[in-house]
């Protein structure tokens, strides 16, 4: 079985070419007294007030030197800490109604969506972009590009050969995607002709590596972006040469495909070494290849057998009928697995959670990310927060790790109208109640969110949240 395809893939993002208009704001607004974190790695700022107009930052000074513009709403912030909004690298979203009152309440300013029904998608994006529609900014890749047999039939855009490989990229540029999303049954020539066809266009491509495509190959190709370490465990096996015969073996049966993934699971754990890793990290450097651990996700991979995750109270934001379809996953998993599955899958997680370190240590660029809306028990907006912190167990500071959603975010995406506070940047902010550099857990500690220069007290992220929990039917 293929690692748990509940863990989508992956996206990328060039320069975008979307409308970028902010919200109406009916006036100025002055945040005063405040600590600024202004994710570019500087110490913190106390004693500073920021003054917004037209939905950007217009200036951030010394409180006793900066004046507030007539008419404007005054915020005194005195003891709390604001930082950039943070933007979700890695979500598929299927509906608004949950999960942009999420996003807001929990600070996510903007995602980028990593594969999905194209016309939702285009509208949500628009919609949000006019301020027509409360939520985060969108990135988005459509549908996956994927071969024959795909993951995920309902919204990929299946290939045949190369050539189809290579419409399928322009195909997808004239509907209004901002990259392209390569999935796990292309062939390794559809693969190539993809990236080939994406430079061409001058339009990225991410995703997942389809079988025969090394973490290497992919690289060498100008993949922006690998998501969820993908390949990268196994290419830093010892039995990376055995395990690609392993997978020339035809499965006879469903059963037979578990235990051969199984099996090559053990090999790239048993065979792990950290020399390999280094030597694809200065790969990744090289080529500028991102990585998007999405270890939150990859956590709830390895735990999915814990009776704790039904107990979860943040399940009352979740739909009954998504949450029919985690406990169909779910219990599919436990009945369809050896016992020693979870071991060897916990296992695993622990050793990507090593190469992310090492990746981080030699200088690999990284992005936070969650894959909300693909992975079971992942929650919008509040699991960005925990990814955060799993960033830190990672080896991240706490800057790194806040960066991870800010700033690399938006040299990701190669743009400058985000990611740091500073005049002339989008109002995208979250204030907190204390700071997030002496512990990560405290970017939790949300007070208000600014959105595109809207203040959102915490009655109003309150007020979302209800919303929210209203439309999944949770009580």
């Amino acid at each position: 079985m293929k690692r748990i395809a509940l863990l989508c893939i992956l996206g990328l993002i060039p320069l975008i070419s979307m409308a970028q208009n902010p919200p109406p704001v009916e006036q100025a607004l002055v945040i005063a007294n405040v600590t600024v974190i202004d994710a570019t790695g500087a110490p913190a700022r106390r004693g500073q007030t920021i003054v917004v107009e037209g939905g950007r930052i217009q200036e951030i000074g010394d409180a006793l030197k900066v004046r507030a513009p007539k008419g404007a709403k005054t915020i005194n912030a005195r003891g709390l800490f604001v930082i950039p909004g943070m933007w979700d690298m890695h979500v598929h979203v299927w509906e608004t109604d949950r999960t942009f009152p999420m996003f807001v309440a929990y600070g996510v300013v903007g995602v980028r969506n990593m594969g999905g029904h194209i016309d939702d998608l285009k509208r949500w994006r628009d919609r949000v972009a006019s301020g027509e529609l409360l939520g985060p900014q969108m990135v988005i890749s459509g549908p996956l590009v994927d071969g024959l047999n795909p993951v995920h039939p309902d919204y990929s855009f299946v290939v045949h050969d190369p050539a189809e490989a290579r419409a399928a990229v322009g195909y997808l540029k004239q509907s209004g995607a901002d990259f392209i999303k390569v999935f796990d049954n292309l062939t390794r020539d559809e693969y190539f002709a993809i990236a080939d066809e994406a430079k061409k266009q001058g339009l990225p491509f991410a995703g997942h590596l389809p079988q025969g495509v090394s973490p290497s190959d992919a690289s060498a190709a100008g993949q922006l972006s690998i998501e969820h370490l993908s390949g990268s465990l196994e290419e830093s096996s010892k039995h990376y040469n055995e395990i690609q015969l392993l997978k020339t073996v035809p499965a006879r049966s469903p059963s037979g495909e578990a235990a051969r993934s199984l099996s090559i699971l053990k090999m790239e754990i048993q065979g792990f070494d950290p020399r390999l890793t280094k030597t694809l990290a200065a790969l990744f450097v090289k080529n500028g290849t991102w990585q998007v651990p999405t270890l939150v996700a990859r956590r709830a991979e390895a735990f999915l057998n814990q009776d704790s995750i039904l107990k979860d109270p943040r399940l009352v934001y979740i739909g009954s009928e998504e949450r029919k379809q985690w406990a169909a996953v779910r219990e599919t998993m436990n009945k369809s697995n050896p016992p020693d599955f979870w071991a060897i899958h916990l296992a695993a997680f622990q050793e990507e959670q090593n190469i992310a370190r090492e990746f981080h240590k030699d200088g690999v660029p990284m992005l936070g990310g969650t894959d909300f809306g693909s992975a079971p028990y992942v929650y919008p907006g509040i699991d960005l927060h925990d990814e955060l912190a799993a960033l830190v167990g990672a080896g991240f500071t706490p800057m790194q790790a806040l960066q991870s959603v800010t700033l690399n975010a938006s040299k990701f995406l190669g743009r400058s109208d985000f990611g740091t506070l500073a005049p002339g940047k989008s109002a995208d902010m979250v204030l907190l109640a204390a700071n997030p550099l002496t512990d990560i857990h405290n970017t939790r500690s949300i007070r208000a969110v600014v959105l595109r220069g809207r203040y959102l007290n915490r009655a109003a992220l309150d007020a979302l949240l209800a919303r929210a929990k209203s439309s999944a039917g949770g009580h």
